[in-house]
């Protein structure tokens, strides 16, 4: 079978490329999604996003009030940054939205523009050709593509297929979901709470109240072992013990690809390193990528390096900030404290946005 575009990954950014490719395209190009996975979600994800984020999904006032209805579960205007007991508290409007909730809102609406989406599809091998890309899928299925797009992950089997550079390094995120009665007094559900700490090395450890539940993680080096870690802290701190089973994890990218094209193969998302490194979140890079390549890729006249070119020159000046910050999480404590005592004086006097940490250096009035 053979399709104009074919993405590997069916998670949100690989729907949402999907869709914003037959935006584009209509029926001028056939779109086709493989998924390993038996239906949408499952992918851990904390969904904690801005107010860009709906602007991302859609452009009409009216229908993002009505995605927001469907996805949103708690709103906060701040967030409270811990380094050990002191705290500072940060402006600045998010969102926790059902993840599993957006990736089927994406796939109900990549269908109806056309979108050939394929489940329990795992591709075991990808060949790529002067004028196509061959990929075959564990079931025994051939496909063929003029562009493939990689969005499976900070380990993309894409970018080893294709001898793409791949992560070499990585954090790992566990998470687990706790009653509010876990947190008695101290929970305050107004606030993203994030808790640095000699016991997180190079991160940090968070608390995200959502509708019924309160979730608590932590992003580490996998040699840090932050399962082990974020036991110990819930353990000394709130005297709770969480069973085996209840704990999820997931690799979260470090830092984007030295190169993430072929010829006819691009990367989009985690699996070419799209993230926030002070944060951890892919999904407004990601969608931003997606839209950058509806926008730049021609399957008729591929020329993958416009998309190289722009994604770059649009992400890469708040990452290569976003890196530095997070270089800073390995700072004593003291350090910590004093950068971010300056940093809410900046951002009171400023405006500074938490998507773009290159705002931190220009000065706009409130």
């Amino acid at each position: 079978m053979f399709y104009d575009f074919i993405i590997i990954g069916g998670g949100a950014v690989g729907l949402f490329l999907a869709k914003s490719l037959k935006e584009k395209w209509g029926r001028n190009a056939s779109v086709l999604v493989l998924e390993r996975k038996k239906e949408v979600g499952g992918k851990l994800c904390s969904g904690l996003v801005s107010e860009k984020f709906f602007d991302l999904l859609s452009e009409d006032k009216k229908k993002q009030n009505l995605i927001k209805d469907i996805l949103i579960e708690r709103k906060f205007n701040s967030a409270r940054i811990y380094v050990e007991k002191k705290f500072f508290d940060f402006e600045g409007r998010a969102f926790a939205i059902k993840r599993k909730k957006l990736e089927k809102i994406l796939l109900e609406e990549s269908i109806n523009l056309g979108v050939d989406v394929q489940f329990s599809s795992d591709v075991i091998k990808i060949e790529e050709k002067t004028k196509f890309v061959n990929i075959w899928v564990k079931s025994g299925k051939h496909y063929q593509g003029k562009i493939l797009a990689g969005c499976d992950g900070a380990i993309s089997f894409t970018a080893s297929q294709i001898n793409l550079p791949r992560q070499k390094k990585v954090l790992l995120g566990v998470t687990t979901e706790l009653p509010f009665s876990v947190f008695k007094d101290t929970l305050d559900v107004n606030f993203v709470s994030l808790f640095f700490s000699k016991n997180f090395p190079g991160f940090f450890a968070w608390q995200i109240p959502k509708k019924d539940i309160v979730e608590v993680g932590v992003a580490l080096e996998p040699r840090y072992k932050p399962k082990q870690k974020l036991e110990r802290w819930l353990k000394d701190n709130f005297d709770v013990i969480i069973n085996e089973n209840s704990f999820k994890a997931a690799l979260i990218p470090f830092y984007p690809l030295k190169k993430t094209i072929s010829k006819r193969v691009f990367l989009c998302g985690d699996s070419a390193g799209m993230i926030k490194p002070y944060t951890g979140g892919g999904l407004i890079y990601g969608f931003e990528a997606a839209k950058i390549a509806a926008q730049t890729i021609d399957f008729r006249n591929p020329n993958l390096e416009i998309y190289e070119k722009d994604w770059r020159k649009i992400l890469m000046p708040d990452i290569r900030i976003g890196n530095f910050l997070r270089k800073c999480y390995y700072l004593p404590s003291p350090i910590k404290k004093l950068g971010l005592f300056a940093l809410s004086k900046l951002a009171k006097i400023s405006k500074i946005d938490q998507d773009r940490p290159t705002t931190i250096f220009k000065c706009r009035s409130k």
